[in-house]
């Protein structure tokens, strides 16, 4: 742990761009339906179906169809879901263009739910199966210390399967704010990124760092009302936690003078005592309009993450599947041009060992605390 900390010494100013460690799989109830179908099939070959029975058994094959979720080919369906962030993000447009690239994997189907935060996704992996979502790495090690908000059992089930770009937290300020450092933000109305986010999290955690708990007015609103509140000044700014750019700051700066404030490195070495989860990265000058300077500030790796429940075997293919289409993924969103195997290792879950056939197919090395 201690070599991993001191790797995470802020790089110099002049470093330019350096990221941050940036239910069962198929089908229940084969056997039942193989018996089903012997069954209907048995009846036809022996001829002994009315108009009126051959319609009932055709119903009866459409209802097992149903159940199991097979293709009209007869294809065994399994349906999958892949949970991320908000509509509108870099994190969900990275989700889209992923299940893009699992349905290229036989008889699977992925839909992509809009997320209310990362905290939300960790939770629901504790009771639903064929589920896929991102959480960054610090609160995937909160719930399996089982500390709050994941107080209860369940968490254990995690499974890491693969890595995204991490988040890179933004302090964004009205230029015209005053506001020149996060000391400033003392007394001032700032939003602390999405409610339930591993963001909102983070800003709060740094906040304390500095000495300003319970000192900046932290609105309890939905991180999508963040533009609107800067640019009618109901807000001095707010927290992002995403790849850089990000289509938020992006947005605001198209109409907005901003100012991105950079967390001092002995507050960051206060920082990492507190949560190592967290690296030192810089938000190169001229990211976005108007901010001419290296930014200095924090990241967080977030993964993909499933249950125990997920077959070895899907897993795998999940796995082989996402990267062999990566196009798709960087299609969704630039930052998927980002994607790296070797972020696997920044993970605190153990990873799926479908996934860990694959790396290891590849020549991709999976630390021993995590197999």
């Amino acid at each position: 742990m201690d070599s991993r900390r001191e790797e995470r010494d802020f790089p110099p100013r002049h470093a330019g761009r350096r990221s941050g460690p940036a239910g069962a799989a198929t089908v229940a109830g084969g056997s039942r339906a193989r018996r089903n179908r012997v069954a209907i099939e048995d009846v036809y070959r022996e001829g002994r179906l009315t108009m009126k029975g051959r319609v009932a058994s055709g119903a009866v094959a459409l209802m097992v169809c149903g159940i199991l979720g097979w293709s009209a080919d007869g294809l065994a369906q399994t349906r999958l879901v892949v949970k991320s962030a908000r509509a509108g993000t870099s994190y969900y447009a990275l989700a889209i263009g992923t299940s893009k690239a699992l349905m290229t994997v036989p008889g699977v189907e992925a839909s992509v739910e809009e997320s209310l935060g990362s905290v939300a996704n960790v939770k629901e992996a504790r009771t639903r199966s064929n589920y896929l979502f991102t959480s960054t790495s610090d609160l995937i090690a909160q719930a399996m210390k089982k500390t709050k908000p994941f107080d209860e059992s369940g968490y254990e089930r995690i499974r890491a399967l693969w890595a995204f770009p991490g988040v890179v937290m933004h302090w964004v300020v009205r230029q015209d704010s005053g506001i020149a450092t996060i000391r400033d933000l003392e007394g001032k109305r700032f939003i602390p990124g999405g409610i339930g986010t591993s963001t909102e999290r983070l800003t709060k955690l740094v906040l304390k760092v500095y000495g300003l708990e319970g000192k900046v007015d932290l609105p309890a609103v939905d991180l999508k009302e963040g533009v609107d509140a800067v640019t009618n000044r109901r807000a001095v700014g707010f927290t992002t936690g995403s790849p850089f750019p990000t289509p938020m700051v992006m947005e605001l700066v198209a109409t907005t003078s901003v100012r991105l404030l950079e967390i001092g490195e002995a507050e960051y070495k206060k920082l990492a005592e507190v949560d190592p989860t967290y690296s030192p990265t810089i938000i190169p000058a001229d990211t976005y309009k108007g901010v001419s300077v290296d930014t200095r500030t924090v990241a967080s790796p977030v993964l993909m993450y499933t249950t125990e429940d997920l077959s070895e075997d899907l897993a795998y293919k999940l796995t082989k599947a996402f990267w062999e289409n990566r196009k798709l993924i960087a299609e969704a969103h630039a930052t998927g041009k980002g994607l790296d195997m070797a972020g696997i290792r920044y993970g605190i879950a153990k990873v799926h060992p479908g996934a860990q056939r694959y790396y290891k197919e590849v020549g991709v090395e999976i630390p021993a605390s995590m197999r």
